[in-house]
């Protein structure tokens, strides 16, 4: 039921992007109009106030506000929308969850950028301590994790993102100049 709902949020939101995007290229196709110069058309832009993209920014950034599946980390001033799938495109606008991961008991695994991108919301985990606090907020509720894991690990090693018994928390970012290796950070539930 809970990945039914979210694959259905994470539709709505794709949509809403897409018609967001046409609409702004509607506005700039129109914002052009024909002007007859010596017989010959020529297409002219009109001065007309350009489109705010700080306005479509806000009308993204309230629809991931809206999204009740998210990490919040105090200590980095993180609080991001998380949406299923880690391929690229997911990961340009969101923090990514595993498919294969749970979303609720056992280990559930989120990646993220950290640098590179519009959206790099793992840029600061690797400052990350043990013992400092994440939230992660689903429809089933939030639960606390402390960080007991902050270390760097081979881009091949897949035993952190592997489903276990206890509740845990795993989030996964490229290591910066190191493209065989990942930023790990796992945290165990508190509450």
């Amino acid at each position: 039921m809970f990945k039914f709902s979210i694959r259905k949020l994470t539709i709505i939101i794709v949509i809403t992007i897409i018609f967001i995007s046409a609409g702004l290229s509607l506005i700039k196709y129109f914002n052009i109009q024909k002007k007859q110069v010596n017989s010959n058309f020529v297409l002219k832009t009109v001065n007309l106030a350009p489109i705010d993209t700080i306005d479509a920014q806000k009308i993204v950034t309230s629809q991931y506000k809206s999204n009740n599946w998210r990490i919040k980390i105090e200590k980095i001033h993180l609080d991001a929308p998380i949406i299923e799938g880690t391929e690229s495109e997911i990961l340009r606008r969101a923090v990514g969850h595993f498919a294969s991961s749970s979303t609720w008991n056992g280990n559930v695994c989120l990646a993220a950028h950290n640098r590179g991108y519009k959206y790099n919301y793992f840029g600061e985990i690797k400052k990350l301590e043990l013992g400092d606090i994440i939230i992660y907020q689903t429809e089933y509720g939030e639960r606390k994790y402390e960080v007991v894991i902050n270390e760097i690990i081979k881009e091949t090693d897949l035993s952190y993102i592997q489903d276990t018994k206890e509740n845990k928390l795993t989030l996964i970012t490229c290591e910066e100049n190191k493209r065989e290796y990942r930023r790990c950070i796992q945290a165990n539930q508190i509450l």
